[in-house]
């Protein structure tokens, strides 16, 4: 169990592993700094380094975090969903949502997927975002069947996430002005290929 002052160390170790992985998802990885992170725990500035003596092991805890928090996240989004939507586009639009829960806006690419592709360059990262997926994959099927009645077999909910990815990246490229936008009418594309429909209300 540990002494008083171990339990008082894990757990300020602890607030700042949270607070770390919410400025990755809301500020991107510039922000996960040891100074930023103390502060963001309500931990006095100069903690940061003796919690986590390099910034390798504060990012491994953000992403680790970041990860866990999205597909808690990723749960909740997809319960929240229900039959109602008017078409395939919006059926598309929550499934991004919940594919990267907590949060989703305008700025998604350079906030949240360039993190992930810059976290595929560690194998320790990559390892951590692989063994989230299987999660956000049962949360959009979860989604999508609130929505549809529908769900889609392996091989085609990994072609589904891989298109709400590359159609961002893609739009975003483009220059498109709302990267998106254009996702999302890729996937509802995608989606209508697949046989998902609109049930009737």
């Amino acid at each position: 169990m540990g002494t008083v002052k171990q339990r008082r160390s894990q757990a300020k170790r602890e607030l700042m592993a949270v607070a770390a992985a919410q400025l990755l998802i809301d500020e991107g990885p510039s922000a996960v700094t040891h100074r930023r992170v103390a502060e963001a725990a309500g931990l006095a500035a100069g903690s940061g380094n003796y919690y986590f003596p390099s910034k390798k092991d504060l990012f491994r805890t953000a992403v680790a975090g970041a990860e866990d928090l999205r597909a808690e996240s990723a749960l909740k989004a997809a319960l929240d969903c229900r039959r109602g939507e008017s078409s395939l586009v919006s059926v598309a639009l929550r499934l991004t949502g919940i594919y990267f829960a907590p949060r989703l806006g305008p700025d998604v690419v350079t906030m949240r997927l360039n993190p992930i592709l810059e976290a595929g360059h560690d194998p320790e990262l990559q390892e951590i975002i692989r063994s989230h997926r299987p999660l956000l994959a049962q949360a959009l099927n979860l989604g999508l069947e609130r929505m549809t009645g529908r769900m889609l077999a392996d091989g085609d909910m990994e072609m589904l996430v891989q298109n709400i990815a590359a159609s961002l990246l893609y739009g975003f490229a483009l220059g498109e002005e709302d990267p998106l936008s254009y996702s999302t009418r890729s996937t509802a594309r995608l989606l209508e290929l697949l046989g998902i429909r609109i049930p009737a209300v």
